[in-house]
């Protein structure tokens, strides 16, 4: 069984939720409050992420579908499975389009989108069928340069003159209104969407850890996008950063020092491709892992074989264009506040509930 240490969860959980997240000014509906409304967010995700870790703490070295077996029998168990697969192939299917939507508008304009996309997937399906430890192991190789770049774009564009931190005044203008409002979408994402680890827990080798790293790699997750929204706005102001597609190219095509750093757009684009890419593959690799597990198989080598070819079909048969991906993606925010709060707080409580009764049978 493949195994991955808390290093390596670490990076898989900063490459998952920062992802393609730093392109775009979330919460940017509070307009220059954006990060507040991440700060918000990321102090109620706590909440969240206790929850999930809490499984293995509780479960430890089992699986998700062992979990819901125990909790619910077999028969219960399976839909509840096919609900979190839905969910994250729900999740693949967004960010795949949109990761291929991005690199067609910003690198290969005249390449068709079906072809990106099925370059893409293959890529994918080779790495997934080589196993949860291939999977980390090309993250590891890869995280040094994504944090390298991120780094390396806030930094120029601090010194560039376009930066300007008052296009973060007035705090807190329109009250906590404007707050509140936003922190919904921001909670689910990129936060909620840390509910996919559920799936993973079983291949940490060192459980008792496993809460540990989680907070330390959601809250390095969380500087880094408080940054990002913070140049975006100070470098392209509430107004533009509201409206453009893509601030952060916009923020690095604004960048001239000296003239020697300028055109650093291949920067954006190198984030783009890595975040988008790996997201994709980790919430795709989370549904082929529970469809697996739902007809009692142990490898999703067949469901990735299958469901990989048909993933760009799908993407491309569901979106029209980036904006009707975007509104699809707000349509199904009920649905997705269901599956990573609500039924993991509610399985949690019938968690604690058995192991009680456990623990009052044995001592009768």
């Amino acid at each position: 069984m493949d195994r991955i240490t808390n290093i390596q969860l670490f990076t898989l959980i900063v490459i998952f939720e920062v992802g393609s997240t730093t392109l775009f000014a979330i919460g940017i509906g509070a307009r220059q409050d954006a990060w507040i409304v991440i700060v918000v967010a990321y102090l109620l995700s706590l909440a969240l992420i206790w929850c999930y870790t809490q499984f293995p703490k509780m479960y430890p070295q089992k699986d998700f579908a062992f979990i819901l077996d125990d909790l619910f029998g077999k028969m219960l168990a399976r839909p509840l499975l096919f609900l979190f697969g839905l969910y994250f192939l729900h999740q693949a299917l967004h960010n795949f389009y949109e990761f291929g939507s991005l690199i067609k508008m910003t690198a290969l304009p005249f390449t068709p989108l079906a072809v990106i996309l099925y370059i893409f997937v293959f890529v994918i399906m080779y790495i997934l069928m080589l196993g949860m430890e291939v999977l980390v192991r090309s993250i590891e190789i890869v995280f040094l340069y994504f944090i390298i770049f991120l780094i390396l774009i806030f930094v120029l564009n601090f010194v560039a003159e376009e930066f300007d931190l008052i296009n973060l005044l007035p705090i807190l203008d329109k009250g906590f209104g404007s707050i509140l409002k936003e922190v919904p979408s921001v909670l689910g994402f990129p936060f909620g969407e840390v509910v996919v680890v559920l799936v993973f827990w079983h291949f940490v080798q060192q459980q008792k850890s496993i809460r540990k790293t989680t907070y330390i790699a959601v809250t390095f997750s969380t500087l880094i996008l408080i940054t990002s929204v913070i140049v975006m706005i100070s470098v392209l102001g509430p107004d533009l950063a509201t409206h453009m597609e893509i601030p952060l190219l916009e923020t690095l095509l604004s960048i001239h020092i000296g003239m020697i750093f300028t055109n650093l757009d291949s920067m954006g684009v190198f984030i783009m491709f890595v975040g988008g890419f790996y997201k994709t593959a980790i919430h795709f690799f989370a549904f082929s892992i529970v469809m697996t597990w739902m007809v009692g198989k142990r490898k999703p080598n067949w469901v990735i074989a299958i469901f990989g070819l048909l993933l760009p079909i799908l993407a491309l048969f569901q979106f029209e264009s980036l904006e009707h991906q975007r509104w699809k993606g707000m349509e199904a925010g009920v649905y997705n506040i269901v599956v990573y709060s609500l039924i993991p707080v509610f399985l949690l409580i019938l968690a604690f509930v058995k192991k009680w009764n456990e623990r009052k049978g044995k001592k009768k």
